[in-house]
């Protein structure tokens, strides 16, 4: 894999804040998340995870949802606001993705442990997330060093249907080929995804754990 200069780096993310790009169903922008966009995001990612409390600890969902909003607002960890990007069509947020270099993938989400550790209630509770991060450590290898990765991405239900995770992800994959990459990968939530992505040019690496990749 190759890597920019700091130069190159911070003109990429200059002209990454805003992108327009067509769909079947017109025009959206994606552009770097704000805090703004932080509570809209939680919505999101949430239905993206079938145990969240793997991601953000034991818990109510509404106390999950803290964690996330928190983890969102500090830097240095998988959730960092600065791994997202958002989708707008006429100045509504429409979608979301969390992107991360595979290199850095393993460092990210260790430093997010730590912290939901910290913040979980109780010593079961505290024991229990422990004990899952570190069997999914060993058992669960999202993505290699040289691979773009897409953690999570979601369309709000009222704008499925339109092209515009397909926009997404065409976009994502023209991204990563700036940064360097050659693949782009995500693990598929669902078997039903699997066909969706297959789609778009992915192909099922791993069965047992739906991890798929895509060269670009």
């Amino acid at each position: 894999m190759c890597y920019q200069s700091n130069k190159k780096h911070e003109k990429e993310k200059k002209n990454w804040r805003v992108f327009k790009m067509e769909s079947a169903s017109g025009s959206i922008t994606l552009k770097k998340a704000t805090r703004k966009d932080i509570k809209e995001i939680t919505e999101l990612i949430y239905i993206t995870e079938p145990e969240p409390e793997l991601e953000w600890g034991y818990g109510s969902e509404k106390e999950r949802k803290q964690v996330l909003e928190h983890l969102m607002k500090i830097k240095n960890n998988r959730f960092s606001l600065k791994n997202f990007i958002v989708a707008r069509k006429d100045n509504k947020l429409i979608g979301m993705a969390l992107l991360i270099d595979g290199k850095d993938i393993d460092r990210l989400t260790i430093n997010s442990e730590k912290k939901v550790v910290k913040i979980q209630k109780g010593f079961l509770n505290k024991l229990g997330y422990i004990y899952s991060s570190i069997r999914d450590y060993f058992l669960f290898r999202e993505c290699e060093d040289d691979e773009f990765y897409i953690s999570n991405i979601a369309i709000k239900k009222e704008f499925r249907g339109n092209g515009y995770a397909k926009v997404m992800i065409d976009k994502i994959s023209k991204m990563a080929k700036r940064k360097g990459y050659d693949k782009v990968s995500l693990v598929a939530k669902n078997d039903k995804l699997i066909k969706f992505y297959e789609s778009l040019g992915f192909n099922l690496i791993n069965k047992r754990i739906r991890r798929m990749v895509s060269e670009i």
